[in-house]
């Protein structure tokens, strides 16, 4: 492998993920070379516009449009459904579950894929499907991920109905629970579309931190499920989906 085309891509990544882009010197660290060496490196990287001068502080670096143009055409190139079955389908396999993949549509979540897993006992709703947020977990996290002034917008003109005894039916308790999605990662319907069925969902996030969809596992409810063990499977396979669609975590 090419030593210096290998730095050349570790100094894009550590500039990808740093919240203001970094200095020459911040670069050389995080590489452990000469400050000769990051210098050329970086240098080229400008010249094919790999990267740029913040324009907030001309001695950090950030991102340069070659590297949106070329993120663009590789987005281009997927499609959005088939990212999800290649990472969902197995785990609803995997785990005997139904899975599914919902994008909010106005005041609802569209059910856009469907997956049957292998074993699984129940295959509720069909892909067209449109359910309420406030109850279901894939509604839960397309709420819990919204900007604040879209999501009070949304949530004053939800019309809370009792599906189960289980159901979320007040404005207060459904924001604890979107405060306990985004602290979890993953949203959870504990028998509130049905007295039997249990769904754990997560978020799906584009490149730029935009959670565009969320994806879920469901079936039959029992007292020695562990719910957390479903919520991080299902979390982690959003990340894989995420990541896929260009989303990167940040570095603290």
């Amino acid at each position: 492998m090419n030593r210096t085309i290998m730095r050349a891509f570790e100094a894009l990544d550590h500039i990808s993920l740093a919240d203001g882009g970094l200095s020459l010197k911040e670069i050389t660290d995080r590489l452990n070379i000469p400050k000769s060496s990051a210098f050329n490196i970086v240098q080229t990287l400008v010249e094919l516009d790999l990267v740029s001068e913040s324009q907030y502080n001309h001695k950090k670096y950030v991102l340069g449009t070659t590297t949106y143009k070329l993120g663009m055409k590789y987005l281009e190139n997927l499609n959005f459904i088939d990212v999800c079955k290649l990472y969902l389908n197995p785990l609803a396999d995997e785990l005997h579950r139904n899975c599914f993949v919902g994008i909010l549509d106005k005041n609802k979540v569209l059910y856009v894929h469907k997956h049957v897993g292998l074993g699984a006992k129940l295959a509720t709703c069909e892909v067209g499907t449109r359910q309420e947020l406030y109850y279901t977990g894939l509604g839960k996290v397309l709420l819990a991920y919204l900007q604040p002034d879209k999501l009070n917008h949304i949530v004053s003109e939800i019309n809370f109905m009792k599906k189960t005894n289980n159901t979320i039916d007040n404005v207060s308790d459904l924001y604890k629970e979107l405060e306990a999605t985004r602290s979890r990662g993953y949203a959870v319907d504990n028998r509130e579309v049905e007295e039997y069925m249990l769904c754990f969902a997560a978020p799906i996030f584009n490149y730029a931190g935009e959670c565009i969809a969320a994806i879920s596992i469901s079936d039959m409810f029992s007292n020695d499920i562990d719910f957390d063990y479903y919520g991080q499977r299902i979390k982690e396979v959003g990340l894989k989906i995420s990541e896929k669609l260009g989303y990167r975590v940040k570095s603290s």
